[in-house]
């Protein structure tokens, strides 16, 4: 899959929304099928500022841990450290204010999985669960509040 890409405004601001998409061991209550989100330390000499590895259980339990990597107040990315299901997982949120109450975001996500999926099918799985993702990193938000 090439990287997808999407603009959002989130409703918070930019200090709100940065904390809310850093507290990664809360993905599970608001993202649509995260069972469980671990933080776990970065890997010594890494510039990381933790590890977090999530599970999603779509017919059997899957799982991913990636590097993530924050620039405050604005920007946080991520890199795939293993997976049982994908070979690549890098993205980032790059965060702008939008005036005192809401936050411009650009979520990027370049997605590959093991086997032979095509890149049509991850495309799909990725554009039809969008939605359902920024409402509940709305929801994040909206909680940190």
């Amino acid at each position: 899959m090439a990287v997808f890409e999407t603009n959002h405004i989130f409703k918070g601001s930019l200090k709100n929304v940065f904390a809310a998409l850093g507290k990664y061991e809360r993905y599970s209550e608001f993202l649509p099928g995260v069972t469980a989100s671990k933080v776990l330390p970065a890997p010594k000499g890494s510039k990381a500022k933790c590890l977090v590895r999530t599970e999603i259980n779509v017919v059997k339990t899957f799982y991913y841990t990636i590097e993530m990597h924050e620039e405050s107040p604005d920007k946080i990315w991520w890199t795939l450290v293993e997976s049982n299901i994908m070979k690549q997982n890098d993205g980032s949120w790059t965060l702008t204010a939008d005036g005192k109450t809401k936050t411009a975001a650009i979520y990027s996500l370049d997605i590959k999985f093991k086997g032979l999926i095509p890149s049509s099918i991850t495309d799909q799985i990725v554009k039809a669960n969008i939605d359902a993702t920024l409402a509940g990193f709305q929801k994040l938000v909206d909680a940190e509040k």
